[in-house]
C-alpha cells in the first residue's frame, strides 16, 4: 500500500469524524428514547428484536417423561436382577410399556429398554440387570425450566429460537415496534416509476431503491412523490414530516440539490453536517428538524446507498435496544487479493465496487470501473473496498478487506474472466444462470493483454481476448505461443463479430470506412492501449494508409464498446470503433470494417472445475447458439465452445 503525505484539509469532514459526530448528535437528541414495544404472536416475531427479557412460563418437559421405548418399573424392584437370578415380570393387561415422551406411570422411576429384556415364554419377561433410578427418564425442566431466561432483551428472534419459545409456553412476546422511515425525492424533472420520461426528465429510481433497502432491514418505509426543487417547498416538507417518523430521507441532486436541502434544514431545524470526504457520496447532509433526524443524499444510486448504510442505519439503530457502537456499515468483511492496481484521490475516502472469485483457493477482487451514477454497478458487484483518505493507490496483488454485498453467496461458484468486453456476455450469463443457478460468470473490461497478464499471475480463471497478430493473421494463439506459461492452456472460441465504426443515424458525415477518419472535421474516440480492438484497428489503419496523427481524437480513450458508441450518441464524436450490437442498441448506424474472433483462454487444469464445465456446456448448447444468433444476427456463434488450440504436450 502506497501512503502519501496528508493533503490540505478539505471542507468536507473525514468519514470517521462524521460518523462519530452523527452518533453523538443522535445520542444527545434522543437521550434514553427507545422504540416502543409491540405484542406479537411468537411465529410473527422472527427477525424482530425483543423489547424485554423473555422468561419460560412452563418447564419442558413439565412432567417426568420416558426417554426411550421399553418397560417402566420401580427401580428398587430390579436391584437383585442378574442373568442367573432374573426378576420375572408376568405379562398382563396394563403392563406399563412406554415410548419416548410418554408420562411415567405412578410409582415408576426407570425405563428398561426392550433389548435388555429376555423371555422364556409368551407369559413372562425376565429382567437380567439392575436399572438405576431415573434411568432413561427425562426429568421435569430437562430442556427448559419455568422461570429460565429464553431470550435476553434486544435479541433478534431467529427461527432456531422458535422451538424453545413454544416449549416454554410463550405464545406472544413483546418486540420492538418497527422503526419508520419516510423518503422524499426532490427534483422538478423527476417522474414516478412506470411513466415514460420526456426529454429533460428522468425516472425516480433512487427513492424506490431506498424504500426497498429499508424493508430489507425490517424498517417500515413510506415513499412520497417528488417535490419541486425549491427551498420553500423543501422547508414546508421538512416541517410537515417532523415528529412523524424516526428518520426522514431527502433524495436530491448531487451538488445543488443537497445544498438546497442543507439550506432548508438550517432554516427550519439544524444542519449539523454538510459534506463528508467520501467518494462517491460526499454530498451527504445530516441534521434534525425538531428531534427527527434528517439524512440528505444524492439522487445517484451508489452514493445514496452508501449514505443510507453509513448514516441512515445508525440513526435507526440509535433507537434500538440492540445498539451497536463503532458502527461502520452492515457489511461482513472478507480478505481478498487485488487482481489490478487502483488509483484514488488523496483527502477523500473512496469506496470502490468489486467483483470477486476464488482462484487457486485465493479470494480475488477486481475493481469495477464506472462512475457513481452507473446503475448496474451495484447490481453486478460482490462487494466494496474502502481506500483511506491518505492512500492514493493500491498495488496489484495487495491484500484488501472487501465489504461483502452478497454475504450468503459462495464465491467458489464464480467464474472470473478478465479482458475483452462483449455485449453478448449478458446473454451468456442468462443461459448460464438458467441451467446452473449456482454459477456466476464475472467479466471485467480491462483489455485482452491485461487479461492474459492476470491469467499468468493466477489472478483470474480465464482471459477474454481478440489479439490480432499481423504476421500470421491469426488471433490470440501466436501471442500464447510467444509467452512463457507455467502450465498448459486452452483456447476456446466464443464468437466471430464485425468490428466497425459507430456513426450518427443517417451517417451525416458520409463515413464509409477507416480511410475516412483522416478527413478534416471528423471527431474520433479510440479504445484504450493494449486492448485487442486498438491493436486490430492500428493494423488496419496502417493498411489503409491512415496515420494516427491525422485522426482528431485518436488519443481519447474509452474502455468498452458501449462507451465508445455512447460518445457518438452523446455528440462528442462523429465516429468510434465498436461492434454492431453496441451501435444499434443506442440507435446509431454501423459501418462494418473488420471481421474478428473472440476467444476465452483458460489453464487446462481448470477444465475440471464445475463452473467452467457449466460454462462450456452452455456455450456449446443449441439453445444458446440459436438464441444468440437470433438476438445478434451480425455475429457468428456456430463454433461457440470449440477448442481452437491448446498447449502442445512436452
Amino acid at each position: 500500500m502506497k501512503v502519501s503525505e496528508p493533503a490540505p484539509r478539505l471542507s468536507d469532514i473525514p468519514l470517521d469524524e462524521a460518523l462519530e459526530r452523527w452518533a453523538s448528535d443522535l445520542d444527545f437528541r434522543r437521550d434514553s428514547k427507545e422504540l416502543p414495544g409491540q405484542l406479537v404472536g411468537v411465529e410473527e416475531a422472527i427477525g424482530r428484536l425483543t423489547s424485554e427479557t423473555v422468561v419460560a412460563r412452563i418447564s419442558s418437559p413439565n412432567y417426568y417423561a420416558a426417554a426411550t421405548t421399553g418397560l417402566a418399573m420401580a427401580s428398587h424392584e430390579t436391584l437383585q436382577a442378574t442373568p442367573d437370578n432374573p426378576v420375572v415380570v408376568e405379562v398382563q393387561e396394563g403392563l406399563p410399556f412406554v415410548e419416548p415422551g410418554y408420562p411415567m406411570p405412578p410409582g415408576c422411576d426407570t425405563v428398561i429398554p426392550f433389548f435388555e429384556i429376555t423371555s422364556t415364554d409368551d407369559r413372562h419377561l425376565e429382567i437380567v440387570r439392575p436399572s438405576a433410578p431415573w434411568r432413561n427418564v427425562r426429568p421435569i425442566g430437562e430442556d427448559l425450566a419455568a422461570g429460565e431466561v429464553i431470550l435476553p432483551k434486544g435479541h433478534k428472534v431467529r427461527s432456531l429460537d422458535l422451538g424453545a419459545l413454544i416449549a416454554g409456553g410463550i405464545s406472544e412476546l413483546e418486540v420492538e415496534a418497527q422503526s419508520r422511515i419516510r423518503i422524499i425525492p426532490v427534483g422538478s424533472d423527476l417522474v414516478e416509476p412506470g411513466r415514460v420520461p420526456a426529454a429533460g426528465q428522468k425516472v425516480d429510481h433512487t427513492s424506490p431503491f431506498l424504500a426497498a433497502l429499508g424493508t430489507e432491514y425490517d424498517i417500515l418505509t413510506k415513499r412520497y412523490p417528488p417535490i419541486e426543487e425549491r427551498r420553500d417547498t423543501v422547508v414546508q416538507t421538512l416541517q410537515h414530516h417532523q415528529d412523524r417518523c424516526d428518520l426522514l430521507i431527502i433524495c436530491a441532486g448531487h451538488e445543488r440539490g443537497t445544498g438546497l436541502v442543507a439550506d432548508a434544514l438550517a432554516e427550519c431545524g439544524e444542519c449539523t453536517l454538510r459534506g463528508v470526504a467520501i467518494r462517491p457520496g460526499n454530498s451527504v447532509v445530516l441534521g434534525f428538524v425538531g428531534d427527527t433526524p434528517v439524512l440528505g443524499v444524492s439522487s445517484h444510486l451508489v452514493p445514496a446507498y452508501l449514505g443510507f448504510c453509513l448514516f441512515g442505519l445508525p440513526a435507526i439503530r440509535s433507537l434500538s435496544k440492540a445498539r451497536l457502537r463503532d458502527y461502520r456499515g452492515p457489511w461482513p468483511v472478507q480478505k481478498a487479493q487485488l487482481a489490478l492496481g487502483c488509483e484514488s484521490a488523496l483527502g477523500v475516502e473512496e469506496f470502490l465496487r468489486v467483483k470477486m472469485g476464488v482462484v487457486n483457493n485465493q479470494p480475488i477482487a477486481v475493481a469495477e470501473s464506472g462512475g457513481h451514477g452507473t446503475l448496474m454497478s451495484l447490481t453486478k458487484a460482490d462487494g466494496l473496498i474502502r481506500i483511506p483518505s491518505d492512500v492514493d493507490s493500491l498495488r496489484r496483488g495487495e491484500e484488501v478487506e472487501v465489504l461483502r454485498l452478497r454475504d450468503n453467496e459462495n464465491l467458489t461458484g464464480h467464474l472470473l474472466v478478465l479482458g475483452t468486453h462483449d455485449i453478448t456476455y449478458d446473454l451468456l450469463r442468462d443461459h448460464l444462470h438458467d441451467r446452473y443457478p449456482q454459477v456466476r460468470l464475472h467479466t471485467a473490461a480491462i483489455g485482452g493483454r491485461k487479461g492474459l497478464e492476470c491469467l499468468r499471475r493466477g489472478q483470474c480463471h480465464g482471459a477474454a481476448a481478440h489479439l490480432f497478430d499481423e504476421e500470421t493473421g491469426d488471433y490470440n494463439v501466436p501471442f500464447l505461443k510467444n509467452c512463457e506459461w507455467n502450465e498448459p492452456v486452452v483456447v476456446i472460441q466464443v464468437l466471430k463479430r464485425w468490428l466497425g465504426l459507430a456513426v450518427a443515424p443517417g451517417n451525416p458525415k458520409g463515413i464509409s470506412g477507416l480511410a475516412d477518419l483522416k478527413q478534416p472535421g471528423i471527431r474520433f474516440v479510440n479504445r484504450q492501449e493494449g486492448s485487442g480492438t486498438r491493436v486490430l484497428l492500428d493494423y488496419h489503419l496502417k493498411q489503409a494508409g491512415v496515420s494516427p496523427e491525422n485522426i482528431r481524437g485518436y488519443d481519447l480513450n474509452a474502455h468498452t464498446h458501449m462507451s465508445t458508441a455512447a460518445a457518438v450518441k452523446g455528440g462528442t464524436a462523429d465516429a468510434a470503433p465498436t461492434i454492431s450490437t453496441a451501435a444499434r442498441s443506442l440507435g446509431l448506424d454501423f459501418v462494418p470494417c473488420i471481421s474478428e474472433r473472440l476467444d476465452f483462454i483458460f489453464p487446462k487444469r481448470f477444465l475440471s472445475l464445475y463452473p467452467l464445465r457449466a460454462l462450456l456446456a452452455v456455450m456449446g448448447s443449441a439453445s444458446f447458439r440459436e438464441s444468440a444468433t437470433s438476438r445478434f444476427p451480425d455475429y457468428d456463434f456456430s463454433e461457440a465452445g470449440k477448442l481452437v488450440w491448446e498447449t502442445p504436450e512436452a
